[in-house]
């Protein structure tokens, strides 16, 4: 199958860089990836002008100050900070140090009795938040009084909080967990956010209460894997392992509104808005699928699975006839290392996908204009692929 009629241009990342990655952030220009061989190191490549061919990286930091494994990490692309967060209850924020050539680390208590999952920064890099199994969100900001990273807790969850996002206003998050809710909550910092009303005071009237639930949306019926808010501000999405995923329509002065698709196949367990119309979710199926708007109003619109992005060539899978010796071989081998009778013909099956594993998460590449048509997934399968959906035209 010809790319260009699929579609498709895939930028392939094959070379495998670990047993496995946990998560992945890019820095601003792409001339740098973090990634975490699930453990409690980060690793940080040099790229070299080579974002799309891996064996062309060069690895030159490993961090390794986090005390468990590494659950999560984000780059802020302006001020070139990374946050990460990991199973030993801690963050930590690291600085670039140009004198040294090395990144320093700042740690940032939690105040958490569970391990942390997600970590994420806020629009204005001004603060973070972490996700974690203590069933509570802290929200992370720097006194500069003091020199140091201090936290405001959000709690009102019944479960593990597996991932979580920020609204583009700079107030909001949006959460999931293991109680199968996505929730809403006010993020807001009195001196850190500005008080003005910025067009969400009729949608949420509490939104200046910090760690205030402002919305709760329970229509995953299953773990919510992963939470995604639209650059616009007024969508949300929720995927869950009943393998569907739930777009919200936020309106002014009325109740939200859920639609809920369900996907034929394995369930999601990150999801990115690409656009306020297109959204891309990857997981378990170890192929990324493409969710767009395909109808309705503006103020109602109607979500559809568009298609995978991974496309099968069936060109290179037709395979060559094998010898007489080969094929005594193959079977012989058959019979003695998975148990087939002699003789009895085996349907070879592989995976034809690009990731051989669980696809772990999702990082879109900041656009110039929205939609985004470039972003990257790392698997359990220790591979990194960049997908081009340019050609797909999305809205």
């Amino acid at each position: 199958i010809n790319a260009e009629y699929m579609g498709i241009l895939q930028k392939n990342m094959t070379e495998q860089l670990a047993n496995a990655i946990s998560c992945h952030a890019w820095n601003r220009d792409q001339s740098l990836i973090a990634l975490s061989p699930n453990n409690n190191e980060m690793h940080i490549y040099a790229t070299n002008g080579n974002v799309s061919d891996a064996s062309k990286w060069e690895r030159k930091w490993v961090l390794d100050k986090h005390g468990g494994p590494v659950s999560g990490i984000d780059w802020a692309p302006i001020t070139n900070q990374i946050v990460s967060c990991g199973h030993d209850r801690n963050a930590y924020v690291w600085r670039y140090d140009e004198k040294d050539n090395d990144w320093k680390p700042t740690l940032v208590i939690l105040r958490i009795n569970r391990a942390a999952t997600a970590v994420k920064w806020s629009p204005n890099e001004n603060k973070f938040a972490v996700a974690s199994g203590a069933k509570c969100v802290p929200v992370c900001y720097f006194e500069a009084s003091n020199d140091w990273w201090i936290c405001k807790v959000i709690k009102k969850h019944r479960s593990t909080v597996l991932s979580l996002d920020w609204c583009v206003n700079n107030k909001f998050i949006v959460t999931g967990g293991a109680d199968m809710k996505c929730r809403v909550f006010s993020a807001y910092l009195e001196g850190i956010d500005p008080s003005e009303d910025d067009g969400f005071g009729e949608v949420f009237p509490k939104q200046h209460e910090f760690g205030e639930v402002l919305a709760e949306f329970d229509s995953a019926q299953s773990w919510v894997h992963s939470v995604a808010w639209s650059p616009g501000g007024f969508r949300l999405a929720f995927a869950g392992h009943g393998s569907n995923v739930s777009f919200v329509q936020i309106l002014a002065g009325s109740t939200p509104i859920v639609q809920t698709v369900n996907f034929p196949n394995l369930p999601f367990l990150d999801i990115r808005f690409l656009s306020d119309n297109s959204l891309v979710a990857a997981g378990f199926d170890m192929n990324p699928a493409v969710f767009e708007v395909t109808g309705g109003t503006e103020a109602e619109p109607f979500w559809s699975y568009k298609q995978s992005v991974d496309k099968k060539d069936t060109a290179s899978s037709s395979q060559a006839s094998q010898s007489s010796f080969g094929a005594t071989r193959a079977a012989f081998s058959a019979t003695v290392n998975q148990g087939v009778q002699f003789g009895k013909t085996v349907e070879e099956s592989s995976i034809w996908t690009k990731h051989k594993n669980i696809i772990s998460n999702i990082f879109v590449f900041p656009p110039a204009e929205f939609p985004a048509t470039k972003f990257s997934t790392a698997g359990l399968d220790g591979r990194v692929v960049v997908w081009d959906v340019a050609p797909l035209a999305l809205k």
